[in-house]
Parts: C-alpha cells; structure tokens; sequence
C-alpha cells in the first residue's frame, strides 16, 4: 500500500537496536492514547504531553516519529476549533432563521467526519511505519 516501504526487516539489521532503545513501545503507546481519544479527548491531550516531553532526547526514527505526532495532534485541534466555530455559527443561523438554518448542520458534521477518517488515516500510517522501523513517508501532512 505505500511504495516508499520495504519489506519488514528486524531493527537489528540497521543497527538501530531493540524496540525499547528504538523507541517504537513509546511511540506505540501514543498512538494507542490518541486512538482512545477519540472517545475520551483527554487521552490524546496526555499523548501529546508525553510525546512533546519525550521529543527534547530522542533522534533519528523516534525523532521522526514524535515530530509526526506532535503534528498530528495540533493540525486536529486546528482542526476541530475551526469546525466548532462553524458549528456554533450554524447554530446562530438556526436561531436567527427559526430553525430553517438547522438544515446546514450538515456542513459541521461533514467536516467533522472528515476530520474523523483522515486523523485514523495518520494514525494508521504512523503505526505501519513504527512496526516495520521506519520513519513516516513525508514530513508533510
């Protein structure tokens, strides 16, 4: 499914070590609280907390991994902030219009699923990527 990743290859073979000096059990553990996030919201807030306190001594593939998560969560909670105010000015309108505006509600609920789908894309991309030791394929989002 991504072309930019070889086959699966023991950490070992490059050097890099076992899973607790790699980082990936840390890095696997974020991922896991950002999963939970989207249930509980709070999860995901102490995943970026441990992944911002882990990132000032990790390098190389744990680096690129942080960096990728820390990401993550800030362009959500962009995000979701930009979809709340639409939501909330939806609302108004409904106010205004004596409900008749209710009917573009649609418009938050879209962006909001869209949201949904693409975060539990990074989030699958950024687990494949650990467990094969590699670093996600772009920088870019």
């Amino acid at each position: 499914m991504y072309a930019s990743y070889a086959p699966y290859e023991p950490a070992n073979r490059y050097g890099r070590g076992n899973d607790a000096e790699t980082g990936r059990d840390l890095v696997l553990l974020i991922y896991a609280l950002y999963v939970a996030g989207f249930f509980t919201g709070v999860t995901a807030l102490i995943g970026v907390m441990i992944a911002h306190k882990s990132r000032r001594f990790a390098t190389g593939l744990k680096r690129a991994q942080l960096d990728w998560q820390i990401r993550m969560f800030w362009y959500g909670a962009l995000a979701l902030t930009v979809i709340a105010t639409i939501h909330l000015m939806v609302a108004g309108l409904g106010a205004i219009t004596g409900g008749l505006g209710l009917v573009f509600m649609v418009v938050p609920w879209g962006l909001t699923l869209a949201w949904g789908i693409l975060t539990a894309w990074a989030i699958a991309r950024g687990v494949h990527a650990a467990l094969l030791n590699r670093p996600v394929a772009t920088a870019q989002f």
